[in-house]
């Protein structure tokens, strides 16, 4: 009986068999290659000649970045993409100069500006074998034909989740390790991608609707999707409880909520649980003493909610506009309005809405929203003081920042006042000064020598 090996090798009625020498050799050479690739990858079945190329190959699977860049917070896998970023970003080592010939760009490598002039000649020669989309690059052939093919090579080690792209996946890791690296300058929300940032700052501080609804011609910020589902009427989501439908998942989630009384979301000061995370943001708000909406009339007169603000300029101001032109003296009955008006009345103020440009969007090392800054702050001077002592300083009443300075001025030493600095750098250096003062010499000089940053401190002495 012949095994399989030999009737794999027996020809096909009317195949022509190539005895030649050449193609003995050939195949001899392939039956090496694939005894020599004996290493292969448990994930996407890839082969190797050498352990060493497979766990270079690994790094790709688990996320792993060993290469640390010394100049910024970037980690990569292959210490040869660690050097060519140090070439094309930091302009260290010696480079030769290769400009483009069609703009005043000069990339120090000439693979960089190969993919550069592309974008000038609109060339595309990478080709799909299914669809005949093309692509200017390899890498984008390669990914997208994963669409085709259904191929997810790229798995999380924590969920098994699996991705087509090798940066889909790195995101989707950065998630579980809740790592934002792109920080808000304005509020100090931060997000995980670049495009996230820059629709967060078009959209709250600039109120930008970039997205305009073809049927009703209304303008949104976002969530587009699903109020063209309120054009079909379609509310595909039903509670399993009562009869109520609903046009998103999530609203659908937030709502069996009632039913359940699931309350996920913890206040870090009190331990009191929520339903939802805006009413947590909003409850937080009465332990920091934030109050983020300002009468602009009234002398040191907010609110810790907008409807509160509303209900003020009625019954105070006999008017249910809420947003108010210093310059003129005029309401307006939304943000958009206001932000409108000021082009013409005040062009100084609406000057300052200028949108930020690229170093806005640069990834910030160790940050975090001032709102979360407001409530460790919170947490620790409640750990370190009586309740007679935070009381005395106005704890709750006033804005913890000013409750901070205040205690610093107990404390015999002096707060950093400066009106150069915005809110958020203020607080820190004053977190600075607290730290530096209620954390033991022996432990201050650790965390020094260790260059842990004062985010990570407050997050570790409240935790």
């Amino acid at each position: 009986m012949k095994t399989n090996r030999e009737t794999s090798q027996i020809p096909k009625e009317g195949e022509k068999v190539d005895n030649t020498e050449a193609a003995r050799t050939k195949k001899k050479k392939m039956v090496a290659a694939k005894k020599d690739l004996a290493h292969q990858c448990p994930k996407c079945s890839k082969r190797f000649s050498v352990s060493y190329y497979l766990k270079k190959h690994l790094r790709i699977h688990s996320g792993e970045r060993p290469f640390a860049c010394n100049l910024c917070p970037k980690r990569f896998g292959q210490k040869s993409t660690l050097i060519n970023h140090q070439l094309c970003v930091h302009q260290i080592g010696e480079a030769k100069k290769f400009p483009c010939p069609y703009c005043e760009r000069v990339f120090p490598m000439k693979d960089r500006l190969k993919l550069h002039i592309s974008v000038h000649t609109g060339e595309k020669p990478h080709k799909c074998c299914f669809c005949k989309q093309r692509f200017a690059r390899g890498s984008q052939v390669i990914q997208h034909m994963r669409k085709h093919s259904q191929a997810r090579p790229y798995e999380c080690d924590d969920c098994g989740a699996k991705f087509a792209a090798r940066i889909t996946l790195a995101l989707h890791c950065k998630r579980h390790l809740g790592v934002l690296d792109y920080v808000c300058n304005i509020c100090g929300k931060a997000f995980l991608r670049a495009d996230g940032l820059q629709k967060h700052i078009t959209s709250l501080h600039y109120n930008v609707k970039a997205f305009k609804c073809k049927i009703c011609n209304q303008q949104f910020k976002g969530h587009i999707l699903q109020h063209l589902q309120t054009h079909r009427k379609e509310k595909p989501f039903k509670c399993q409880h009562c009869p109520a439908t609903f046009i998103q998942k999530s609203q659908l989630k937030v709502h069996e909520r009632k039913h359940t009384g699931e309350k996920p979301y913890e206040c870090q000061f009190c331990h009191k649980t929520f339903g939802h995370s805006t009413v947590l943001n909003m409850h937080v708000r009465k332990h920091t003493g934030e109050r983020p909406f300002k009468c602009l009339i009234c002398e040191n007169v907010a609110f810790f909610q907008l409807p509160h603000l509303k209900k003020h300029m009625k019954s105070i101001h006999k008017t249910d506009c809420p947003y108010y032109c210093v310059t003129c003296k005029t309401f307006f009955k939304a943000k958009s309005q206001l932000i409108k008006h000021e082009s013409d009345c005040c062009p100084e103020s609406a000057s300052e809405r200028k949108f930020y440009t690229a170093p806005l969007l640069q990834p910030t090392t160790n940050s975090m929203p001032i709102t979360r800054m407001r409530l460790l702050l919170a947490v620790l001077l409640k750990r370190i003081s009586t309740p007679e002592r935070l009381s005395a300083l106005g704890f709750g009443k006033r804005l913890i920042d000013e409750v901070l300075c205040e205690s610093i001025k107990n404390s015999g030493r002096k707060p950093i006042v400066d009106d150069s600095l915005n809110e958020m750098e203020i607080l820190k250096k004053n977190i600075e000064i607290l730290l530096d003062w209620t954390i033991p010499r022996s432990y201050m000089q650790k965390f020094k020598t260790e260059k842990r940053s004062m985010e990570e401190l407050l997050e570790e002495l409240t935790s």
